[in-house]
């Protein structure tokens, strides 16, 4: 064997003798009861102790808590809570069997790495076991929802009609405290670097039902109209304002049909809505959702003006005072709805605006889908004249009267739609409608008196009807998409 053979053997016998003394002193090590060095249970350091002696240590630790308050960590705020309120404590037992096991399931050179390096770098930090009360913790987490939990936001849309602006609000994203998982942050991830744990707030997002995308595009008023009515009859005003409030925010897209059945709903009371008056068979009587033909009507009038495509329109048995005649749109639910589809090249949002006794509907667009100048006009083919019709009533004393219905003329009337284009008013006709006269009823007392026919004279046309083509109560535009109405209002109908 050479010498250089010889130098190798022996630095191969002095590494083996190292290893064999290394292994055995790692086995001594593992045998010792002690925590192994460098083992801290959050910021208490242990290593080295004995498990009763470090029990003692923590204790000692875990009493000086009492005075101390745990975080309570929001989005924006910062709470604290007493330990004793909930019930909180170290479990101090768990904590020094989880630090007793530190480090015992490493393998042989990462231990003695980390031996050798001594105690400035610690094996490992063992979060400590904790302990509280779930039911005061839950009750404790509740409190602070109320002042946490926020509700979405819509993005919404800032109208001036004044000045046909649009300015966007944007949406807010809500949020609700997840209490569950809060508290099972709580107990799974207490701190490794304190022994008094911190909470950290968990949040469930709560997204609006509108958001800014549904509204990207639209920034400008098409067309605005508005009708009026009656502040103080509250059954029908609450009709109006429901049937509205349905309505509005409703975003239609290119090519999509509105109908308004479908938006507004059943006309039921489950649904909210109240008894009022409604025209059935030429009459008048309560019904629910009196008003409602309102909102079709006003809303009709502010489509025209926006220049979209009426797919389905019926008008009104007899004629309506809050309207010009023909511009009325009746609804019935479940039978008569009032359709238009958004015939433009970009969405299109209907805004419902109800003031103390009047309603605006605003057609919101894109500046590129503005319409042309627009004008509704109509004419009247016929007027037929209401009669008097004088019915017996047993009821009453003999020969007394009582007016039942008041008179109300019929008509025949044309409406159109007329566009500037180009310096030239081009007329759409749109519907052809006949509305019924209402005839002057008058109950007569036959009280007493034998039996007797009432008298029903037949209705007349007017002797000097309107002529052809000629424009009767023309609607006046104020401003862009608005009209003044001259015409007077008459009782409710929907």
């Amino acid at each position: 064997m050479t010498g250089k053979h010889k130098i190798i053997w022996a630095v191969a016998g002095l590494v083996l003798a190292g290893l064999i003394g290394l292994t055995a002193a790692d086995q001594w090590v593992l045998r010792d009861s002690k925590i192994l060095p460098g083992v801290h249970v959050a910021n208490v350091d242990v290593g080295g102790l004995y498990p009763a002696e470090a029990a003692t240590k923590l204790r000692q630790a875990a009493d000086g808590l009492k005075v101390r308050s745990i975080a309570v960590a929001g989005a924006e705020s910062l709470w604290q809570v007493r330990p004793q309120d909930i019930d909180f404590s170290i479990d101090v037992n768990a904590s020094i069997a989880a630090a007793y096991s530190a480090g015992r399931d490493e393998n042989f050179v990462q231990r003695w790495q980390t031996l050798l390096m001594g105690q400035e770098r610690p094996i490992s930090r063992i979060p400590a076991t904790v302990d509280f009360n779930r039911e005061k913790l839950v009750r404790y987490l509740a409190g602070l929802a109320a002042q946490t939990d926020r509700d979405p936001v819509n993005a919404s849309l800032r109208v001036s009609l004044k000045n046909n602006t649009v300015v966007r609000v944007p949406a807010v994203i809500g949020r609700k405290l997840n209490i569950e998982q809060t508290i099972a942050q709580a107990a799974l991830k207490a701190s490794s670097q304190e022994l008094l744990p911190s909470i950290k707030l968990v949040f469930d997002q709560r997204p609006p039902q509108v958001t800014d995308e549904q509204f990207v595009g639209i920034d400008t008023v098409l067309a605005s109209f508005s009708t009026y009515f009656k502040p103080w009859d509250a059954d029908r005003n609450a009709n109006l304002r429901l049937a509205a409030s349905r309505i509005n925010g409703k975003v239609l897209k290119p090519g999509e049909v509105f109908s308004y059945n479908n938006v507004v709903g059943h006309r039921t009371q489950k649904e909210g809505f109240l008894m009022a008056p409604v025209i059935l068979d030429g009459k008048l009587v309560p019904d629910w959702g009196g008003g409602v033909c309102q909102v079709s009507s006003t809303l009709y009038n502010a489509v025209l003006l926006a220049d979209l495509d009426i797919v389905d329109r019926s008008n009104h048995a007899r004629a309506i005072g809050y309207v010009p005649l023909g511009f009325d749109a009746t609804v019935v639910d479940g039978q008569i709805d009032f359709k238009f589809r958004n015939n433009l090249k970009r969405p299109i949002l209907l805004q419902a605006t109800v003031a103390e006794d009047e309603l605006t509907f605003a057609v919101l667009g894109n500046a590129k889908d503005a319409p042309p100048p627009i004008e509704l006009d109509y004419v009247v083919h016929k007027v037929i004249e209401p009669v008097e019709i004088k019915q017996p009533d047993p009821t009453l004393e003999a020969g007394k009267e009582v007016i039942d219905e008041s008179p109300q003329r019929g008509f025949r009337v044309s409406t159109y739609r007329v566009r500037t284009i180009k310096g030239k008013q081009v007329s759409q006709l749109l519907y052809t409608d006949d509305y019924d006269p209402v005839n002057r009823i008058i109950k007569v007392g036959t009280k007493g008196l034998p039996p007797q026919a009432e008298t029903t004279p037949k209705p007349t046309a007017s002797a000097n009807p309107p002529k052809s083509g000629t424009a009767v109560g023309k609607p006046k535009p104020t401003t862009a998409g608005t009209i003044t109405l001259n015409e007077t209002v008459t009782s409710p109908k929907r």
